[in-house]
């Protein structure tokens, strides 16, 4: 849904599996850099064992990584990805976390994150994640942000 909604919009957007099969997280990294891609987006759903009350958004990157295209640096592709993930859903911001042992995120050339869009350890927020509504929110949210950092990103060269 989300990169035909790119696509819609104008990005090239490429999947590294469109299946629920598993893709070696090295050759997910390999995939993006050998595409030069702009930056690696990792859509996830959180899971903590044996607490149901954890809800929210949450965002790995891997710091003091700048874009090779003279880009914004991952935590600020994180930053406005996580605001406009939190005002679009109305989703409790887990906060933006370094993830250094990340293989998407640590051989990739460009900035990149995950996005963890809730806790499907959460019961409610589980049925929430599997709606078309709450998907559609995310994916919205995922566009307008990106629309933002790459307009923050121009911005930021011509300076």
């Amino acid at each position: 849904m989300l990169k035909e909604k790119l696509n819609l919009n104008g990005y090239k957007a490429i999947l590294t599996r469109d299946s629920d099969k598993y893709t070696d997280n090295i050759l997910r990294a390999e995939m993006a850099n050998k595409e030069n891609a702009r930056i690696f987006i990792s859509i996830h759903c959180n899971s903590l064992n044996n607490d149901n009350s954890v809800t929210g958004i949450q965002m790995l990157y891997y710091p003091n990584r700048n874009s090779s295209f003279g880009d914004l640096n991952n935590y600020e592709l994180a930053e406005i990805l996580m605001n406009s993930l939190i005002n679009g859903t109305g989703a409790r911001n887990r906060g933006i976390i370094e993830g250094d042992d990340y293989k998407v995120l640590n051989r990739t050339k460009m900035p990149a994150v995950i996005i963890e869009c809730g806790f499907i350890s959460n019961e409610n927020e589980e049925k929430l994640l599997l709606t078309d509504d709450y998907k559609n929110k995310i994916i919205d949210s995922i566009v307008y942000g990106l629309e933002e950092y790459f307009r923050l990103s121009l911005l930021n060269s011509t300076n």
